[in-house]
């Protein structure tokens, strides 16, 4: 709980400056400003959101980054997993999420200005209506896209990742990017109202990506397989335990590897 309380005497008072400074121009009117532009400025934002809720980011598998525009699927643990993504990344990226997060005073607003787009569970013809603006983006080469393709939160960290979602990954298959997975674990402690700790590990890993000439034959059904195995395999054999061995020199006593936590 103080946790929380200190970032929110440390961060809203930077994040209700940088609002009436840039982020509602900057959502609003889009086509006025350079999206490396508008980028920056979130990322910066991002970053001291990062610092004052105490972060410990461990990344590995930046060599498997391609070049250029990809799609990247990460599983999904809690609201705050972009954080560590714009944080790591220089050039422009952009969420798919749900159309809840747009309604969210001033979260809503600075996902926009990095041009994240927002799904509409109960509207087919609007989801379709984004996922084709993210084939075009992709296509155009203009920003890489992050996609939970499990959908929602999944609150136990212990668990089978809920099953990926095949129709997440036609956008990046019809405009023939690499596919990359990613695997991470830590990110949901921070939201944590009963535990306070110096730092909060999360570990962040960049998996083998899945190239064009090597889905072309694919379905979007067999893809969305292969890419959740390589997530539920990098979880369960290294990040867990990765995840275990920091866990258990912060709080020797009380953590417990099938817990969560």
């Amino acid at each position: 709980m103080w946790h929380l309380l200190t970032v929110i005497f440390k961060v809203v008072p930077l994040a209700i400056w940088d609002y009436f400074a840039w982020i509602i121009r900057y959502s609003k009117h889009k086509d006025k400003y350079p999206l490396q532009k508008r980028y920056n400025a979130v990322r910066k934002l991002v970053k001291k959101a990062n610092k004052a809720l105490k972060y410990d980011f461990h990344i590995e598998g930046k060599e498997n980054i391609p070049e250029g525009a990809a799609c990247y699927f990460p599983n999904h643990l809690s609201a705050l997993d972009p954080l560590a993504f714009f944080d790591i990344f220089d050039e422009p990226i952009a969420f798919v999420g749900k159309i809840e997060v747009k309604k969210i005073p001033l979260v809503g607003s600075v996902f926009t200005a990095s041009n994240s787009l927002f799904l509409d569970r109960k509207n087919l013809k609007q989801q379709l209506k984004v996922m084709l603006q993210v084939q075009a983006s992709l296509a155009k080469g203009e920003q890489s896209w992050f996609i939970f393709a499990e959908g929602t939160r999944n609150k136990d960290q212990m668990a089978k990742l809920l099953p990926f979602q095949h129709g997440a990954f036609r956008s990046a298959m019809k405009a023939g990017v690499p596919i990359v997975p990613i695997a991470h674990i830590g990110s949901h402690r921070v939201m944590s109202l009963k535990h306070s700790l110096k730092k909060y590990p999360t570990h962040v890993k960049f998996l083998k990506p899945l190239y064009p000439e090597e889905y072309k034959d694919m379905t979007t059904e067999e893809v969305a397989n292969i890419i959740q195995s390589r997530v539920q395999q990098a979880l369960t054999f290294d990040l867990r335990k990765k995840d275990h061995a920091a866990m258990s020199g912060l709080k020797s006593k009380k953590y417990r590897f099938n817990r969560i936590y």
